[in-house]
């Protein structure tokens, strides 16, 4: 991904709907103490980064995108997985013996997720499409630009979509967020596509060229996720190459009202009240760390 006229660059990372909801959160606090989102140039969303990130790239307002998740009555609904962890992490255990060899770990996941019935993929599609206010991509010439990461199921690499690839702004997220024995593979024409947090959950180390980096995970710094990507090591690489980065994780009171299950709808309007919180309370550290 080239992203050389892209100075200012807003990470979205994967983290659910939990997850979904407090980026919502965390954008609005900062926007309502003065931060304009429109400042930055591109946008790279993985997961569940990639529903706030198509989502505040529409037309509708961070405001109303706010009152989505926090107001129950206008929260759009979600399918609620049964998940087994012993399960799932028995149907995963061939795919371990790749664990430190990326791309080969990437495809033996994808094929161990194709084979696994978990909802039907037009179901999963009408959750993914009742998110979106907006159902195209936005146009060439909007900032900021937006960018959606999947991986290729065959390939097993990155696939980075936008207003210039050949797949709609619906499939692009469904496949961002299509975690694996979780939720349905998503086949597009002759190629199938999986989570795009399988390779990082936040992909920050794919911006090269820029001035400001910040980056929203839910899921945090820690060490957690694949051994040959983590967010320490992306925030080194891109100091590395001359950015300035800051980073945004919950806090203790946004994790407490988050949960410990990041697919639970239930705790969407906690997540997005705390997420609110937390923007308010740090915008200054933000735009003293940003040259924006």
């Amino acid at each position: 991904m080239n992203n050389k006229k892209a100075q200012n660059n807003l990470v979205l990372g994967g983290g659910g709907v939990t997850g979904i909801a407090w980026m919502t959160g965390i954008l609005t606090g900062l926007q309502e103490k003065g931060l304009d989102i429109s400042k930055f140039d591109s946008i790279v969303g993985t997961s569940a980064g990639s529903t706030v990130g198509a989502q505040i790239s529409s037309s509708t307002s961070l405001t109303e995108l706010f009152e989505r998740q926090a107001n129950a009555a206008k929260q759009t609904h979600e399918l609620v997985p049964k998940l087994n962890k012993l399960t799932l992490l028995w149907r995963l255990l061939p795919a371990l013996r790749y664990w430190k060899k990326p791309v080969k770990f990437r495809q033996c996941i994808a094929k161990i997720a194709i084979k696994t019935n978990s909802v039907l993929p037009a179901k999963r599609l009408e959750v993914i499409n009742a998110r979106l206010t907006d159902k195209v991509w936005p146009s060439e010439d909007s900032t900021p630009t937006l960018n959606i990461i999947a991986i290729n199921a065959l390939t097993g690499k990155h696939v980075v979509f936008n207003q210039h690839t050949d797949i709609s702004l619906t499939n692009a997220v469904a496949a961002s967020c299509a975690v694996p024995l979780v939720w349905p593979a998503v086949k597009v024409g002759d190629d199938t596509y999986i989570d795009g947090g399988i390779r990082s959950m936040n992909n920050a180390d794919l911006i090269t060229g820029c001035k400001n980096v910040l980056i929203i995970s839910p899921t945090g710094l820690g060490k957690k996720g694949m051994p040959w990507a983590n967010l320490q090591d992306e925030v080194k690489f891109l100091q590395a190459e001359g950015a300035q980065v800051h980073v945004i994780t919950p806090d203790e009171y946004s994790l407490s009202e988050m949960g410990k299950n990041p697919l639970d709808p239930s705790k969407r309007t906690d997540s997005a009240l705390a997420g609110k919180k937390q923007g308010l309370a740090i915008y200054q550290e933000v735009v003293d760390s940003l040259e924006l």
